[in-house]
């Protein structure tokens, strides 16, 4: 009864599209689950940090509303009602990811997963038994095994060498996803994607933040223009950030020391909360993989394109390979992996192509890049064209921002944008990159008008010298 086509370790996004897809299949499956089903996506990343950004959005919309004509005079941020609705999104959220696997009869195991041998794993803990709030273990170890087994076992956040995170002031993104009161400060540790969000957070719902990022500008890996603009804007809203700064301690009161990297300079910083945001690391049980012979890496667990590991029956998705800690990567992981598994010897795989993923940086305004920005720009075109061209932006007052193309023989090969809800319109140019579309075939297409996603259209037409709805 405990045998299975392929067990899943791990219930977040990479593990639960694999296991769905294989049981959409007729393959038997399992997934084993230590803590949450859904993950850290769900339960302390994407899910419950998006919840809390659209109520930073929210309160950002009642201070402009005086811009539109409707007077606000007073307004209170009640932190423990936007807590209590995150929680709730969460809860309902991780609910249908439970409901969906059940849906696919896919048997659910609450507990530490360790892989004994090829197909051979005992779970810690035993079967499942959740009430969406607390996790039950009924403490008897549960021996499964299967014909394929999957580690999805995820990413932690990374700890700078000589810090503890015993310190009461010091938080994860973990942890301060999780909070129930208001922290009157917050000092960041690290101006990359994780920190320019948090500070977004809490910087709108009257937090004093402090930014301390070792490189040069925030989003580093983003356009120098961006980094200038969304910088500006957090400083804007009190935010401060240093720049060329690195984190030396925190001491048993909440004060922070950083020092800059081009002087003598160092900084004291006092808060009620010091989050370490530098980055995230895969989850990987040296000791396992030592025994089993399984290859690994300070990165991650070590796949080819296919996700399979250097042991056959064994493979590897999502944050645990160290590809990538973006979600729709991990789940398009999971989907290849699983299909690879169902394929028939002999059969042609399908190959993991890492060289389009769209990102997005939740700030306000969001942040999206796709593609490549070349070193050498022989023969690129660049085009940038401000968000304040768009007739929508115009009338909603959304101007603020840009799109940013890079084009090399009318075929975009890059892209990053910063302005209101550009999440929603970065798709069209990751199809255009990753399909090598003709930019000329593109401006034939009608785009609806007034919309956001128009701006797409007017930067191709500039790019053409056709732009007819504006001037630069």
């Amino acid at each position: 009864m405990n045998h299975y086509d392929v067990i899943v370790i791990g219930g977040g996004p990479s593990g639960q599209s694999a296991s769905v897809r294989l049981a959409q299949n007729g393959k038997k499956v399992a997934v084993v689950e230590r803590d949450f089903i859904g993950g850290i996506c769900v339960n302390w990343g994407c899910t419950p940090s998006k919840a809390m950004i659209e109520s930073a959005k929210i309160v950002e919309h009642i201070r402009e509303a005086g811009h539109y004509g409707v007077e606000v005079n007073d307004f209170q941020i009640n932190f423990n009602r936007i807590a209590e609705r995150r929680n709730a999104v969460v809860k309902a959220v991780r609910e249908e990811t439970e409901d969906l696997l059940r849906h696919h009869k896919i048997d659910i195991y609450q507990g530490e997963a360790i892989i004994e041998a090829v197909g051979k794993v005992t779970v810690k803990g035993g079967k499942l038994d959740i009430d969406a709030e607390t996790m039950h273990y009924d403490n008897k170890d549960v021996a499964l095994t299967a014909d394929h087994i999957i580690m999805a076992t995820g990413s932690a956040p990374l700890i700078p060498p000589g810090i503890t995170i015993e310190n009461p002031f010091l938080v994860n993104s973990n942890r301060l996803i999780s909070i129930d009161e208001l922290p009157d400060s917050l000092t960041i540790v690290g101006g990359g994607v994780i920190g320019v969000e948090f500070a977004t957070i809490f910087s709108n719902l009257g937090s004093k933040v402090t930014i301390i990022e070792f490189l040069d500008r925030i989003v580093a890996g983003m356009d120098e223009d961006i980094s200038i603009e969304i910088t500006k804007i957090l400083e804007e809203k009190g935010v401060k950030i240093l720049t060329g700064y690195r984190m030396t301690e925190i001491d048993d009161n909440g004060v922070v020391t950083a020092e800059c990297r081009h002087n003598d300079g160092i900084d004291k910083i006092h808060s009620s909360m010091t989050l370490l945001s530098i980055g995230r690391q895969a989850v990987v049980n040296s000791e396992l993989c030592d025994r089993l012979g399984l290859e690994f890496t300070q990165r991650g667990i070590v796949v080819d394109d296919y996700l399979h590991t250097n042991i056959p029956g064994i493979y590897a998705v999502g944050d645990a390979t160290g590809k990538s800690i973006l979600a729709h990567v991990g789940i398009q992981q999971g989907l290849i992996c699983a299909e690879n598994i169902l394929k028939s010897e002999g059969e042609e795989l399908r190959a993991m192509n890492y060289d389009v993923i769209p990102a997005v940086i939740y700030s306000l305004p969001e942040i999206v890049s796709v593609g490549i920005v070349p070193e050498v720009m022989t023969d690129v075109q660049v085009v940038k064209v401000p968000f304040s061209k768009n007739l929508r932006a115009a009338i909603e007052e959304r101007g603020t921002g840009f799109l940013k193309l890079w084009i090399k023989d009318y075929k975009v090969i890059a892209a990053q944008a910063m302005g209101f809800v550009v999440s929603e319109i970065i798709q069209e140019l990751t199809n255009m990159i990753a399909l090598e579309t003709d930019i000329r075939e593109v401006v034939k297409i009608i785009h609806p008008h007034p919309t956001y996603a128009e701006i797409t259209k007017s930067a191709l037409e500039y790019a053409l010298n056709q732009a007819v709805d504006f001037y630069l």
